[in-house]
């Protein structure tokens, strides 16, 4: 072997050595750009980026966006990696669009394919109602109004725009959407498929009512459109709720008679208040001779504390308390015509409740040295409802509670609750419950050396409804 040739192989096997030891650092590393980004504007609102991925172990792709003249907005959007396409959603700017994609892996970032689009969606250049004609509305009647937001074309604008209404002038009460507002203020809706509504709904005054809807396109100018052609005309009754006074509400008139209010609330047949002044007539068809009610009223009045509400007429029901918790039927006509009867139910008026021991103790025993002394003792007493004057009241139901033993069902009920009772007639005797209420010797502590075991209950009865409530106490005791 000559001497070249030794050089030679000296020189490649020292040019491997260092090859072999020299470090890959990531700055050496080319991650290839993305190439081919194609842009298209695709439904009113979105643009779609497709592109070409040339690199095969990228961490994902970094998008910039820039909108005109604005700053670029720089990683506006990551992907994962072999990500292809990217949808920007929710666009409201016309303008031109700018794009940069990059692919990264790590902290390095490829090259960049940009590209630019302008974008832009059907303004708004006229709005219309769907009526065009004269509105008839009866008082409190419902009515949809509808708008349509249209393009220079006369095509519907698809693009959401925020559309307002206002009324110009209006009879008292008519409103949108059930919100009361004055004349200086409006309501704002978002259109839908270039369709904007509100609810209309007149109030109880007839008259004309006039609304101007409008929006602003996308330079900031107003488009807008008037309808006047609005008329609110007096409705008929179609329906009643009536409602009595509560529990202690009443005027004691005396010799046991309460006079009770009444609300007669009416409405039309879309389930509105009727107008103001509507005259409002009451009977008792029945003919009790224990209650009588005022026969004429009209909507709007004052009740008996200076208030009034719309589609109310308020009238007065005298009635014997003794009826406490009875039916009675109310027939009412409206402006005339016979509408319906409804069923009530009679409240008790300012309810007092007295608590007997029956068998004249308020103690129970037990005797630790008496074999027969039972595990259980009872305690019975009665209870009495009166109203304000002393009428006893039958079918009052009433609840109880103890800290100690537990009640027996009595069966005097429905509901087959031993803690629940009505009223009723016991011994010839009205507005009278009698309860036995059981105790066990468990309940109460054991004696300790000559002194007796002894615990306090209380049973509370009370009346629904209301804050009248009574008690009772009960001691135990287990002598020696």
């Amino acid at each position: 072997m000559n001497k070249y040739k030794k050089f030679s192989i000296l020189f490649i096997i020292l040019f491997l050595i260092i090859s072999c030891s020299k470090k890959t650092t990531e700055t050496d590393y080319i991650l290839s750009a993305p190439t081919d980004l194609v842009l298209s504007q695709i439904g009113f609102e979105s643009i779609q980026l497709t592109w070409q991925d040339n690199s095969s172990d990228e961490d994902g792709f970094r998008i910039d966006r820039k909108i005109g003249e604005n700053e670029w907005e720089e990683n506006y959007q990551i992907l994962s990696e072999n990500s292809t396409t990217f949808i920007d959603s929710n666009l409201f700017t016309i303008d031109t669009y700018y794009y940069r994609v990059y692919a990264f892996r790590d902290e390095i970032i490829s090259g960049y394919v940009g590209s630019e689009i302008n974008f832009s969606y059907n303004d708004v250049s006229f709005i219309e109602p769907f009526f065009t004609g004269i509105i008839d509305l009866l008082p409190n009647e419902s009515f949809e109004y509808r708008v349509a937001l249209k393009d220079s074309n006369g095509n519907y604008v698809q693009r959401i725009f925020d559309v307002w209404f206002k009324f110009l002038y209006k009879p008292e009460g008519t409103n949108f959407n059930n919100i009361i507002f004055n004349t200086n203020d409006s309501i704002s809706v978002q259109s839908e498929n270039g369709i904007a509504s509100v609810t209309l709904n007149a109030g109880n005054t007839p008259g004309t009512a006039a609304i101007k809807a409008y929006t602003y396109n996308s330079e900031n100018v107003e488009i807008s459109t008037t309808h006047s052609d609005i008329v609110i005309h007096p409705g008929a009754p179609n329906s009643i709720d009536v409602t009595l006074g509560g529990i202690s509400t009443a005027e004691d008139i005396s010799g046991g008679f309460w006079r009770l209010q009444v609300a007669v609330m009416i409405t039309d047949m879309y389930g509105n208040s009727v107008a103001l002044g509507t005259a409002v007539y009451c009977s008792l068809p029945e003919n009790p001779e224990w209650a009588s009610i005022e026969a004429s009223a009209y909507v709007g009045n004052e009740n008996e504390n200076g208030e009034t509400y719309p589609g109310t007429a308020f009238t007065f029901l005298e009635y014997d308390g003794y009826h406490t918790n009875d039916t009675l039927l109310i027939q009412v006509e409206a402006a005339g015509i016979f509408i319906e009867t409804e069923e009530v139910i009679l409240p008790i008026q300012f309810p007092v409740m007295d608590i007997i021991p029956m068998n004249q103790h308020d103690s129970l025993a037990w005797f630790e040295s008496d074999p027969e002394s039972p595990d259980s003792l009872i305690a019975s007493f009665h209870i009495t409802i009166h109203d304000g004057q002393n009428n006893p009241i039958d079918n009052q139901q009433v609840i109880f509670f103890s800290t100690l033993g537990q009640p027996v069902d009595m069966c005097t009920d429905d509901d087959d609750n031993p803690y629940t009772e009505q009223t009723g007639i016991i011994l010839y005797q009205h507005g009278r419950i009698d309860k036995d209420w059981m105790f066990y010797r468990d309940e109460c502590p054991p004696p300790v050396g000559d002194e007796p075991g002894t615990i306090t209950g209380t049973i509370i009865v009370s009346i629904p409804g209301t804050s009248v409530e009574n008690e009772i106490p009960i001691t135990l005791f287990r002598y020696p």
